[in-house]
């Protein structure tokens, strides 16, 4: 699964692109762009991968993506496990899809002191933004009024769209700080590279030597480079990969915790407990506590 640059077609007469597309079947390639992009799925249910974020979403998606960061979506339950939907019995699925740079509205735009909450959730985009809640439903319909109104009030509403998710509570950030940074031409193929190798080997031992080999470099290059890109060491990386691919396993309520340790990768019980509350906070126990407690107030 290695994630392609695609360019927005996105022409010169216009600010930004905005385009609504009807699905038959939810599987957009893994891709990034330098584009900011908001997205809006429609679908009885998927899973979505943004960065290092593994999630499942039911019905309604919306998510804020910054420039490179890697991000798609699937109609699989979870990794390696494909599900069918029968969308003829539901609404036609779509998506609406806004594409962006940070300089359509001009080099200065965003430094003027009233932009100041609105550049905030742009350098935020970076770790992916979702936005649930009423939030959500506010800005999904001021998505389907940009696709019929005048190119004015587009630019209106997207101006609009991007102060409510500033203001919002119902937003939260899908993958860690740091997780591309310094990047040019150059290191985004080789990252691009490491990165689909990682995603699909997260599970298993990942061997240095076999991973700095297809970087083209020895173990020790390979390890100062990893950690100038992404902030993070390999294995800090991909610990924070399974504990969140764990927590998607824990939230799905189908396994128990031992099975759900080997699942994501880790060797033993004590090494996953430890591992998950130093990058979550809480133990495996107490975050599928919470969850079977917010589903069963949200059951009554």
């Amino acid at each position: 699964m290695k994630p392609i640059y695609a360019k927005p077609p996105i022409g010169n007469r216009t600010a930004f692109q905005i385009r609504k597309d009807y699905l038959d079947v939810l599987d957009t390639k893994w891709h990034y762009h330098a584009e900011y992009e908001l997205t809006c799925i429609k679908y009885p249910s998927g899973k979505r991968i943004a960065g290092k974020s593994i999630s499942l979403f039911e019905e309604l998606d919306l998510v804020f993506f910054g420039p490179n960061l890697p991000h798609a979506w699937s109609s699989e339950s979870a990794i390696g496990e494909s599900k069918a939907i029968e969308c003829t019995t539901v609404p036609h699925p779509y998506a609406i899809v806004v594409h962006f740079s940070k300089s359509c509205f001009g080099d200065s735009f965003f430094s003027i002191p009233e932009m100041t909450s609105i550049l905030g959730v742009l350098e935020l985009s970076n770790r992916g933004v979702l936005i649930q809640g009423a939030s959500r439903k506010k800005i999904v319909d001021l998505m389907e009024e940009m696709l019929d109104c005048s190119d004015a009030f587009r630019v209106i509403n997207l101006l609009k769209i991007l102060d409510e998710i500033s203001k919002s509570q119902d937003v939260s950030l899908l993958s860690s700080a740091g997780y591309w940074t310094n990047i040019n031409d150059h290191d985004t193929i080789r990252m691009s590279s490491i990165y689909e190798f990682i995603m699909n080997n997260f599970k298993n031992e990942i061997d240095l030597e076999e991973i700095s080999s297809k970087a083209h470099m020895t173990p020790s290059a390979f390890c100062r480079y990893f950690k100038a890109r992404t902030k993070k060491t390999m294995i800090e990386f991909i610990n924070e990969l399974r504990v969140n691919y764990a927590c998607q396993l824990l939230e799905e309520n189908t396994r128990s915790i031992t099975q759900i340790c080997f699942e994501a990768g880790f060797n033993n019980t004590s090494n996953f407990n430890r591992r998950f509350k130093f990058i979550k906070g809480i133990t495996p126990q107490q975050y599928k506590s919470n969850i079977q407690h917010i589903f069963q107030k949200n059951k009554v």
